[in-house]
């Protein structure tokens, strides 16, 4: 490794620490608050102890034995507790079970580390396969994201580990370079939480080539850890379906925590909360997402299919599918670092000038911004107050500047959309006039 690439790589890590320092401090000071990393070890726990995770009973019984009184935990909507809600899926907890094995503090400290390193890590690789295009807005923004990172790295949730791996192992695929690692991050990635990488792993199978290959090798490890854990499970909670969809259930129910209508929507970044907000009615508004997002797809996979296999095409694919995973499925920010795949995409569009140049760094700038800890923080305490005048600008001018994160996104998503069908409309004209000459 060079030393420019040292001193980037150094930065990167810098940009993270004081996001670490950030979100530390926050989680000590927190009060009432479980965080992330606390529910999914207390299941792993639980579970260790031959218990049934997505039992409540069984849950707070850990709970109780490790952290005091049923009291202290806070309640969702549902009035059930929100730790005891365990909504991960099983082969999720062959990755969390080895940390329950260990004290709670030093599983924690270790899962911490664990989430910065590979952040930065994922971070610096995409920086390194945009800087062949152009070096600066990829650093720039890369320092932006892991300097919003506080509350995955402190609050511990999967996703940091989840999406760094998915970053990671398409990395691998693109370079051509330790493809078995990428292989086991890609598997890793979809057992412990499939819904935000995904649609990254749909783009490897229809790239096809030897990134189908690699897709299909990924999906098979992951199938056996998801067939592993389901086993596991199965021996101590034969009805673990059941309760796990009804634990899911209470968590999206109206008026929990998780519902877009309510709760904290500018701590999540799906676009059903931006519809929501003119129309709090769940068939209304995942409806509506679902008929946004739909086309978007249908015309991403129709490109995907016919585009001829090049870096930029294959980057543009990413990044557009990237975003594009965000809207129609629950996210909250700390998803969103599965923007990080956009970067090269954003590079190349740098790297030819003019005024695409400028709308690439814009729109990914602001969809970075508009998911990262310090905007998400005052988001959430001005949309309380925000609504208590109701009238028109209520209705419609404020749902836009209280949840801009989806609308922002949305319009990344057709950019990059837009990119990818240029790119596809130049080369088709160019293979036509090959064929001309040739005549």
């Amino acid at each position: 490794m060079t030393k420019r690439k040292l001193s980037i790589l150094f930065m990167f890590a810098f940009s993270g620490l004081i996001a670490l320092v950030w979100g530390l401090l926050q989680a000590q000071s927190a009060r009432g608050v479980i965080l992330d990393y606390r529910v999914m070890d207390l299941g792993a726990r639980c579970l260790v102890q031959h218990g049934d995770l997505y039992n409540e009973s069984d849950m707070m019984r850990v709970y109780t034995a490790q952290d005091g009184p049923r009291a202290q935990m806070p309640k969702g909507q549902s009035g059930r507790f929100l730790a005891t809600m365990q909504v991960y899926p099983p082969s999720a907890e062959i990755f969390f079970a080895p940390f329950a094995l260990l004290p709670w503090h030093v599983a924690y400290c270790i899962w911490t580390a664990l989430t910065f390193g590979l952040l930065t890590l994922a971070t610096f690789l995409m920086w390194d396969a945009a800087q062949t295009y152009a070096p600066d807005p990829p650093f720039f923004l890369g320092c932006i994201v892991l300097a919003n990172s506080g509350i995955v790295f402190a609050g511990g949730n999967p996703a940091g580990i989840a999406v760094s791996l998915c970053v990671i192992g398409f990395w691998c695929f693109s370079q051509e370079r330790f493809q078995w690692i990428g292989v086991l991050c890609i598997a890793a990635s979809l057992a412990i939480k499939p819904h935000d990488g995904g649609l990254v792993w749909l783009y490897l199978l229809v790239l096809g080539g030897v990134f189908r290959k690699r897709a299909l090798q990924s999906l098979a490890v992951a199938a056996a850890l998801g067939i592993a854990g389901i086993a596991w499970i199965s021996k101590i909670s034969p009805n673990w379906i059941h309760e796990l969809q009804a634990n899911l259930a209470a968590l999206s129910s109206t008026g929990s925590y998780n519902d877009p209508g309510s709760g904290v929507p500018a701590l999540m970044i799906n676009l059903q909360i931006a519809i929501a907000a003119f129309r709090n009615n769940p068939h209304f508004y995942n409806a509506v997402t679902y008929l946004i997002c739909a086309p978007l797809f249908l015309l991403w996979i129709f490109v995907t299919l016919r585009i001829r296999r090049t870096a930029k095409g294959v980057w543009l694919g990413v990044a557009t599918i990237a975003v594009l995973s965000l809207l129609p499925l629950y996210h909250r920010p700390y998803d969103a670092k599965i923007l990080l795949l956009t970067f090269p995409a954003c590079a190349t569009l740098w790297a030819e000038g003019g005024l695409t140049a400028w709308l690439a760094v814009a729109f990914t700038g602001a969809g970075i911004l508009a998911t990262s800890d310090i905007p998400v923080a005052a988001l959430s305490m001005i949309e309380p107050h925000a609504y208590s005048k109701p009238g028109f600008g209520s209705d419609i001018i404020l749902p836009l500047t209280t949840r801009p994160a989806p609308l922002l996104l949305l319009t990344m998503t057709i950019f990059y959309l837009w990119a990818y069908l240029k790119l596809y409309r130049r080369e088709k004209a160019s293979s036509t006039l090959q064929l001309k000459s040739l005549d």
